[in-house]
């Protein structure tokens, strides 16, 4: 859960790092996403979560990936600009991504994420989209808006919350 908990107050009740051992923590593992275009000014805005041992989060250049927490090591990688829903023109560019969101029900374990305008539902053990999700596992969010909204900036940068079967999840627009 992203901040802690559904309540996403940033409270744990573990209790195993305190003051009278956290200065004896060390790096477990890295891990390099190998997309950060400094020339760009790219960032990673994302609070990761674990769910199960598996860590996801998302790179600079908004690609998804799931990584074993114990070791870093990662399981799958998503890339939103490949994905068969994404064939349009859709300006990622300065686009961030502050974090994903988690939804299970039974053995569907569901990964939902933003990417620029696009707001794509990965399968959280395979990493590939989820077809029956909106358009082949994505959503364009300019569409359905009731007026045409080409000409201006709307992007998803901050995880959803899950609330019984529904995805609630803010855009910024442009001020125009």
């Amino acid at each position: 859960m992203a901040n802690g908990n559904t309540s996403s107050n940033k409270y744990t009740s573990l209790s195993q790092i305190d003051s009278t051992n956290v200065q004896q923590l060390q790096v477990a593992w890295t891990y390099r996403t190998g997309d950060a275009d400094t020339s760009n000014r790219s960032q990673i805005q994302c609070n990761p979560i674990v769910v199960d041992d598996i860590l996801y989060a998302t790179s600079p250049a908004l690609k998804l990936f799931a990584l074993d927490a114990a070791t870093g090591k990662e399981k799958w990688l998503f890339d939103p600009k490949d994905s068969a829903a994404n064939k349009v023109s859709t300006p990622f560019g300065a686009a961030l991504n502050r974090g994903v969101t988690y939804w299970q029900e039974g053995e569907d374990k569901r990964i939902f994420y933003a990417a620029g305008s696009w707001l794509f539902c990965v399968d959280a053990v395979t990493g590939k989209l989820i077809p029956s999700f909106g358009s082949n596992g994505a959503v364009n969010l300019r569409e359905g808006l009731g007026r045409d909204v080409a000409n201006y900036e709307l992007s998803a940068n901050s995880p959803g919350i899950i609330y019984k079967d529904l995805l609630i999840i803010g855009a910024r627009l442009s001020e125009g």
